[in-house]
């Protein structure tokens, strides 16, 4: 070989070298996946309830209609939660808890009571601009 290979080469080797070592540290630190504490799971009674004939909540395309009469934005996420502290010492059993992206692209948290559809609270940026007015259909 001549000289002038020598060099690539070794430039290779190291590189080859280096990516093969941070490649080994990355695995040595990524943390082992550890078995869950079944002890930490929710209860199962955490959504119990749903069982009950007797306990009713509204459908989901309902709750996106309450939503949609009082705020404009497209729906892009939305879930069954539990309600937060303050919530449940009201009476709230279950929450709907909807996104909304907004024409200007800010993204709207809006948590409805789950059973009757009341608005438990709205946050985001560009509240104002989203709400809609008295008669404001679009």
């Amino acid at each position: 070989m001549t000289q002038f290979h020598r060099p690539k080469i070794m430039m290779r080797a190291a590189l080859c070298l280096g990516l093969a070592l941070a490649i080994a540290l990355a695995l040595h630190r990524a943390p082992m996946a550890q078995p869950r504490d079944m002890d930490a799971l929710p209860d199962d009674d955490a959504f119990g309830m749903l069982a009950d004939p007797g306990f009713r909540v509204i459908p989901l395309h309902e709750a996106a209609k309450i939503a949609g009469q009082r705020f404009r934005g497209r729906l892009i996420a939305a879930r069954l939660a539990p309600p937060h502290q303050d919530e449940h010492a009201r009476g709230v059993e279950l929450v709907h808890e909807l996104r909304l992206m907004t024409k200007r692209r800010n993204v709207l948290l809006i948590r409805l009571d789950a059973r009757t559809g009341d608005f438990l609270e709205v946050a985001g940026a560009g509240l104002t601009e989203a709400r809609r007015r008295d008669g404001d259909s679009e």
